[in-house]
């Protein structure tokens, strides 16, 4: 088993199903029902939670990294926060960490980045974004039909986010890049966060709507011989393939082809699954260091909140 510490203990790392551990929604439940993983501990700087979380979990909660490494010998790192270069740097002198997981959106300076990341490098852990939809298979064979060709060529894709792009938009941005080729330019629509990313085999608008009392995130892929729906909570997909209509011979309509669900609870199992491979398979890591480059340096480009 996996020896897992989890820091940062708000609404991903241990606040959201706390209740009701049985969903593995966040970061504790998830590593907690895992059966190739151990959770060992928590770190939080809030007495309250801590309190809570050892509660329910029986396990040591610490208000600090450094105390907390001082006390355990965790393979896994969860950061289930924003994790800062102070963080990173109590890894020089830690043997035991191999593997880091940052809670998206991970975006810091390009200095922090680079010095994240070398420090990584120098101690050869390995690390990855939780970005659930890239480790979901059915995610990932989905995309790979897209660009297979299963709805045709001459693709456009549009996304529709609510609140922030860095939270939200981030979850299709980096699914998108499953499917399209080298980013060519990328450009604002008009003055708020609305923006058109071309690659060169794909035009990508990204669309923010003002609602943000429910969940407004979707995808819509069109191609010359179909679309393709994606909505989140209920995450569900609906394939569309043209056929000729009877009716009007010279037009088309679109008829469903395909429609699936993607599990709304234990989203994080395929990531957990994926990390278990990598540390103890040497499997290919799905959301890796080349994927997590290429989210930076769209991200750069955009500069959106």
């Amino acid at each position: 088993m996996i020896n897992t510490l989890i820091v940062g203990l708000g609404n991903i790392g241990f606040q959201f199903d706390k209740n009701k551990i049985s969903k593995q929604i966040t970061h504790s439940s998830s590593v907690y029902n895992h059966k190739k993983f151990n959770l060992i501990g928590g770190v939080d700087k809030k007495s309250n939670i801590l309190f809570k979380f050892e509660k329910i979990y029986g396990v040591p909660g610490f208000k600090n990294l450094k105390m907390s490494l001082k006390n355990l010998r965790p393979e896994l790192i969860i950061f289930a926060n924003q994790v800062d270069l102070k963080d990173i740097k109590f890894l020089l002198e830690n043997k035991s960490v191999k593997f880091i997981l940052f809670e998206k959106p991970f975006i810091k300076n390009k200095y922090e980045i680079k010095q994240i990341f070398k420090i990584l490098k120098k101690k050869k852990i390995f690390f990855t974004i939780n970005f659930q939809r890239n480790f979901s298979k059915s995610y990932i064979n989905l995309m790979k039909n897209i660009k297979n060709g299963i709805i045709g060529n001459k693709i456009k894709t549009f996304c529709f986010y609510n609140k922030s792009f860095k939270t939200n938009a981030t979850h299709f941005l980096n699914l998108i890049s499953l499917y399209t080729k080298r980013l060519i330019s990328s450009k604002k629509i008009d003055n708020s966060n609305n923006i058109c990313l071309n690659y060169k085999n794909s035009d990508v608008y990204f669309f923010k709507v003002n609602e943000n009392s429910y969940n407004n995130n979707s995808l819509i892929i069109f191609g010359d011989k179909g679309k393709i729906e994606i909505t989140s909570r209920p995450e569900k997909c609906i394939i569309y393939k043209k056929k000729k209509d009877d009716t009007y011979k010279k037009y088309f309509l679109l008829k469903k082809l395909k429609t699936f669900n993607f599990p709304s609870d234990k989203i994080q199992k395929p990531v957990l699954d994926n990390i278990y491979e990598v540390m103890r398979k040497n499997k290919k890591l799905l959301f890796s260091e080349k994927h997590i480059y290429h989210y930076f340096k769209i991200m750069n480009k955009i500069n959106l909140n």
